[in-house]
């Protein structure tokens, strides 16, 4: 029953994912109003966040403090430029394209593991890794010039950026509770974004602003039930299900923009999704308990 209700977060946080990913594509191509820059989108939504978390603050009154302000504030720096990366590439690339590169978090974050804290990984997990980083360049669209897509390029430098959050992330998930995680990282991101989206600013529509608060709140969601889900239950054994974001966002786009992946979209997608779950099933198979 446990493992059951941890599906249902990861599959309900994968569902908000998708629809914050599908309405940034949408709000920066002029589909409800004259378009609104991704930088601004990506302030906007650490912002309303923000202001969404405040508010329940006010309702639960948790003790908010904490002795690890500096790793707060560099989760935040990485979190807030790898966001603005995925928002810039879902408008000039196909959303399943940067959505399926997005998988590439956890197989850098290994890295970093290895190189920041010495931990020894076995050949089953490297030969994964290098399977699907084989499949993000695939993405990329290199050619035998070796010309490439350069916004599929800027997306794969944002999934390392955001292996970089996730090592920030573990450290902090086993020192402070997720309210203070949720609630440093929306400061602080508010706070860098702030120095930078005043030169990309712009008055937007009614119905932009609505689908602004919309992004946020998805996000933000997202996050509550990923964090509940891996509480319930190993980060290993959800992640299949956390891979159907992709199914979701493809499902989504062809509903609302009559757009399908190509079969190089599907191909790579296909081997990042096969090397991350073979991580995923060999750190279950690791960390199980002997009988």
């Amino acid at each position: 029953m446990k493992n059951l209700i941890a599906i249902s977060f990861m599959l309900a946080a994968s569902l908000f994912f998708a629809c914050s990913t599908v309405l940034v594509k949408g709000i920066g191509r002029s589909n409800f109003g004259e378009g609104v820059h991704p930088i601004l989108i990506a302030y906007a939504r650490f912002f309303f966040s923000f202001i969404f978390l405040t508010i329940v603050c006010c309702f639960i009154r948790p003790k908010i403090e904490s002795l690890n302000k500096r790793l707060h504030f560099l989760r935040s720096f990485f979190g807030c430029l790898g966001v603005s990366i995925l928002f810039t590439a879902v408008l000039y690339i196909p959303i399943s394209d940067a959505t399926a590169i997005t998988f590439l978090n956890p197989i850098f974050a290994m890295f970093f593991v290895v190189i920041l804290f010495k931990e020894n990984i076995d050949l089953v997990r490297w030969g994964a890794a290098l399977l699907s980083f084989m499949g993000g360049i695939i993405l990329i669209r290199p050619t035998l010039n070796f010309n490439f897509d350069p916004v599929a390029l800027l997306c794969l430098i944002g999934a390392i950026i955001m292996g970089l959050e996730i090592i920030c992330i573990k450290i902090l998930s086993g020192r402070e509770k997720v309210i203070n995680i949720l609630l440093f990282n929306n400061f602080y991101a508010m706070g860098i974004g702030s120095f930078i989206v005043p030169f990309y600013f712009n008055l937007v529509s009614f119905k932009e602003f609505i689908v602004l608060i919309i992004i946020a709140l998805c996000m933000l969601i997202g996050q509550f039930c990923f964090i509940k889900s891996v509480k319930l239950a190993e980060t290993s054994f959800l992640m299949p299900f956390f891979f159907t974001t992709l199914i979701f966002v493809i499902i989504l786009d062809l509903i609302f923009f009559n757009s399908s992946p190509d079969k190089i979209s599907y191909l790579g997608a296909t081997i990042i999704i096969i090397g991350a779950l073979v991580v995923a099933f060999r750190e279950l198979h690791i960390n199980k308990p002997n009988n």
